[in-house]
């Protein structure tokens, strides 16, 4: 029998209709399989009947028409709905992506010039008469340069200078800029790795 499974080929538009139906039955099978695993557990279950917003029987008609509507156009319609399902575990992937990169205040367009740590540290002394400021590079933001230049251990790393100006997007997320952003960022292959911020509000 399997032999002859094997050796079976669509002759006639049935066949090949059969064909098609049967790849939406294994999609049906595959979002079942699916559902099934997401139902609430036994507690879930308690909890909602705890709080007072159980189904009632109405709802869990409407949920089944819903249900048998989607199931048939996902059975006729399949492919467009494969390509919808791709489609959005990628827009999830690049969701995730984007959420789990570092936060920094540089963007790649602040970018102004590359720097070396031994100009930078020249331009950082401060004269200060009373003493206040300690006559290190960059005063009371010595050790977080020091973290920062500890990063810098890849030789493909480079440091640039960037300035962010006020009103502009900045970060991750592309707030606006209350105040006018200085500072210096490790750069690899053009991405920002890294940020020393020297001036901001």
């Amino acid at each position: 029998m399997i032999e002859a499974l094997a050796a079976w080929r669509p002759s006639t538009w049935v066949d090949y209709l059969l064909l098609y139906m049967l790849s939406g039955a294994s999609m049906i099978a595959f979002l079942l399989v699916k559902i099934l695993l997401d139902t609430p557990s036994g507690f879930a279950k308690s909890l909602v009947r705890i709080i007072g917003k159980e189904e009632t029987w109405l709802d869990k008609i409407k949920e089944a028409v819903a249900f048998s509507f989607g199931m048939t156009c996902v059975l006729v319609g399949w492919p467009g709905f494969l390509v919808w399902l791709v489609k959005d575990k990628l827009d999830e992937a690049a969701r995730q992506k984007r959420y789990d990169e570092p936060e920094f205040n540089c963007l790649h367009e602040h970018l102004i010039d590359k720097a070396n740590q031994v100009e930078a540290e020249a331009s950082s002394y401060v004269i200060d008469p009373l003493g206040t400021v300690p006559a290190i590079p960059f005063g009371h933001l010595n050790k977080a340069w020091a973290n920062f230049l500890a990063d810098i251990l890849d030789e493909r790393d480079e440091m640039w200078s960037f300035f962010i100006p006020k009103g502009s997007k900045h970060g991750k997320y592309r707030i606006t800029a209350t105040s006018d952003i200085k500072g210096y960022a490790r750069v690899r292959n053009g991405k920002v790795l890294g940020e020393f911020i020297t001036e901001s509000d």
